[in-house]
């Protein structure tokens, strides 16, 4: 498969991810997504590291602005 024709995700069982990890692992390095299915089902994915990082940040930042919105109903909580 060439990279022009390499889709901007794939879906693969995880059964068949094991034996195709350095697949797997070129595909994310090369910006596709990697869905893992299990029965058909998606449970996981492999994703770029920018991906990932992007996701990370953006993450931390909506649980500072979380914790700084609601930071007296936090502080009740843990009472």
């Amino acid at each position: 498969m060439t990279a022009a024709s390499r889709p901007e995700y794939w879906e693969v069982p995880v059964s068949e991810a094991r034996e195709r990890l350095a697949e797997v692992i070129a595909a994310a390095e090369a910006g596709t997504i990697v869905h893992l299915t299990r029965h058909g089902r998606r449970v996981a994915a492999v994703v770029p590291e920018e991906m990932a990082e992007t996701a990370d940040s953006e993450v931390r930042a909506l649980s500072k602005r979380f914790s700084e919105r609601h930071r007296s109903l936090l502080d009740r909580l843990a009472e």
